[in-house]
């Protein structure tokens, strides 16, 4: 009897909490609207892409979060350790092990759900069962052939993979295996948990029973019919209620509240917005942790940061002398290391602590298409459908006049890919670039023997393309993109400088020979390329036909750039938004779309009329004056003045 009443005052707050009622709807109509345009699980089953393929764009379409209520909302929660960690784990196993074809198959097997609607008891744990088996296979097999243990899947988590994709197939009848929803369920009484640990294939059948117990339960309690995807919204609104109060009775305490350093620890993590609830010292060291360090003293500040549950773990070495190691620790308990310390006294310690976590925060931020569109001020639409043509393609050109911005758009499109700045390469070709700078080349060095004596030595270098390579196709890395920026693609002999790269770049993976070094260049499918051209140097007819067949072409338009430059002026300078006319004007009378002005001349925080006089002096004129070469008396049509006659806002220039 108490725990229907408790339930029923949940069932009350919740349908009276307007914010969360929202929240779940605009949830509901973004899932909807993902899967209206999910199509890649079909395309994998008839083959048209690969595991690999599949993997990355499931990573690049999932992580994706929706601001809702002022704050950035992940609609799946597929992209931590239990989903897409868990696919780079079980990939990078098979991989290992040259078992693609078996977990292609097991998985394809795995998701696939009966068209009847069965009973979840049988079938989902003949598919769990037999999708864990191929795991265990493949890690047995990669693990005999020399694989680091420590990047092993865990088998635990391949019941919340599992539901996921048969609830992106029908979500009402195979609702996905989420942690809150566990908590929230058992916190009603309500058991759902697993019997035999770390793996219950039976689990996910108590879960769907549970859920679809507490539906009607809830239809009861408030006369109207709930589906389980308002229940499983509801579990949610709960969880994080309870997790909430849990953090505000816990916060701070524990065995290290006396202790100064870990207090100033403590401030350092809240600093970097992370809310410790709970600080201990550990007696019993975690699995995870290498056996070197057992017997060490250990703190844990365990917490939240955005969104996400987490823990610091600090293993010290000597903490007199503070020497130590940090970890964190991911809700379900697993550690990842994340930097060496050593340091002569405390203040030291503290400062490169800060300095680690600044450069954390600045690589772990997500940025997403809503910051590209908001820093680019493009429409949201056009550059997901950019993204897409690159994520498909892996390579392309944004070619347009000068100023509209191509070279930032592709830094944009590149940050979204690798979100990570060091993973971003960018070079600009002029007419002497050459092959060996690009791919490799013999290059001469100064030696000295045994005796001193110098001699010069010539020596096979790689180029900057070939090192990106390499890099990308270490084994720690291949589950992180690349992107090199090909600046001012057209003004080098591409053919010349590309090489063989035209073969590798439409067979990825394939090994290519190399004249010189007479070693192989693989360029793999983690490896995204993005080119920029003035349509002012060189059109793109006149790019190698099999470089523009390999590369497909994105034009930016004057259109678009002179709808950027009107957003970009009603935002910082709306009482100068006429110039955004003026540049139309302009191009009008210039006729020729390849020699349009762009917005990037005008884009400048300080913009007024003064400063506007400048540029048009030496800037747009010097500009004109050469496009009209042939034509020297029609410069005298641009002059400002007298195209500024007629506007509006004359006096205030």
């Amino acid at each position: 009897m108490r725990l229907t009443e408790q339930l029923a005052k949940w069932v009350q707050a919740y349908l009276s909490d307007q914010e969360a009622l929202e929240q779940a709807q605009r949830i509901d109509e973004l899932r909807r609207a993902f899967l209206a345009h999910f199509g890649e699980l079909e395309a994998l089953r008839r083959k048209e892409i690969t595991l690999l393929q599949f993997k990355k764009t499931l990573d690049h379409k999932t992580k994706s979060k929706h601001r809702i209520h002022g704050k950035k909302t992940n609609i799946w929660g597929f992209s931590g350790f239990s989903g897409q960690m868990f696919f780079n784990q079980i990939y990078n196993q098979a991989a290992y092990a040259d078992m693609m074809v078996e977990l292609t198959n097991a998985f394809l097997e795995a998701v696939e759900i009966p068209p009847d609607h069965m009973e979840c008891e049988s079938w989902t744990q003949d598919k769990l069962a037999g999708f864990v088996n191929v795991i265990r296979q493949t890690q047995k097999a990669a693990l005999e052939k020399g694989y680091p243990p420590q990047k092993c899947a865990s088998i635990k988590f391949a019941t919340f993979f599992l539901s996921f994709f048969w609830g992106l197939q029908d979500l009402e009848h195979y609702p996905i295996y989420y942690k809150a929803d566990r908590e929230a369920l058992a916190y009603f009484g309500y058991d759902s948990g697993g019997r035999d640990k770390p793996f219950d294939s039976s689990a996910y059948f108590r879960f769907t029973r549970c859920l679809q117990t507490l539906r009607d339960k809830s239809s009861q309690l408030t006369g109207k019919a709930w589906s389980v995807s308002e229940v499983q919204h509801f579990l949610f609104y709960v969880s994080h209620r309870l997790g909430e109060t849990k953090a505000i009775e816990t916060a701070d305490t524990g065995n290290l509240r006396e202790s100064r350093a870990a207090q100033r620890l403590i401030r350092l993590l809240r600093e970097h917005n992370f809310i410790v609830s709970y600080a201990e010292e550990v007696e019993s060291i975690p699995d995870d942790v290498p056996e070197e360090f057992r017997n060490k003293v250990i703190w844990r500040f365990a917490g939240t940061e955005g969104e996400t549950t987490c823990a610091y773990v600090f293993v010290w070495d000597m903490p007199s002398e503070y020497i130590c190691t940090v970890y964190e620790e991911n809700e379900e308990g697993f550690l990842r290391k994340l930097y060496s310390i050593e340091a002569e006294d405390e203040r030291t310690f503290l400062a490169k602590l800060h300095a680690h976590l600044l450069r954390k925060g600045d690589e772990w931020r997500q940025y997403t298409l809503g910051d590209a569109a908001a820093d680019a001020y493009l429409e949201r639409e056009i550059l997901e459908e950019w993204l897409d043509v690159l994520h498909e393609r892996k390579q392309m050109i944004i070619y347009g006049p000068p100023g509209t911005g191509k070279t930032y758009i592709a830094q944009r499109l590149a940050r979204i890919m690798t979100q990570s700045e060091r993973r971003i390469c960018l070079v600009q070709f002029h007419p002497s670039y050459t092959y060996e700078e690009f791919i490799e080349g013999v290059r001469p060095e100064v030696i000295e023997d045994e005796s001193g004596t110098a001699h010069m030595n010539v020596t096979v270098r790689p180029g900057i393309f070939l090192e990106l390579c390499n890099e990308a196709l270490k084994q720690e890395n291949r589950d992180c993109a690349y992107t090199l920026i090909i600046d001012e693609m057209n003004r080098a002999n591409t053919a010349k400088v590309f090489g063989e790269l035209l073969y590798a770049l439409e067979y990825r993976n394939s090994a290519v020979p190399l004249p010189y070094s007479k070693s192989k260049m693989v360029v793999p499918d983690n490896i995204y390329i993005i080119g920029t051209m003035n349509t002012t140097d060189r059109s793109l007819a006149q790019l190698d036909f099999a470089l523009r067949r390999r590369f497909p072409a994105i034009y930016v338009s004057s259109c678009e750039s002179e709808r950027v430059l009107h957003k970009y002026l009603e935002v910082h300078h709306s009482d100068m938004a006429w110039v955004a006319r003026l540049v139309r004007q302009v191009n009008d009378r210039i006729g020729n779309p390849d020699f349009f002005l762009g917005h990037s001349y005008f884009m400048n925080r300080s913009l007024n009329p003064q400063k506007l006089r400048r540029i048009w002096k030496y800037e747009i004129i010097p500009y004109l004056e050469e496009y009209f070469a042939y034509e020297p008396e029609r410069v005298r049509e641009f002059e400002l003045d007298s195209l500024l006659e007629g506007e509006e806002n004359v006096g205030g220039d």
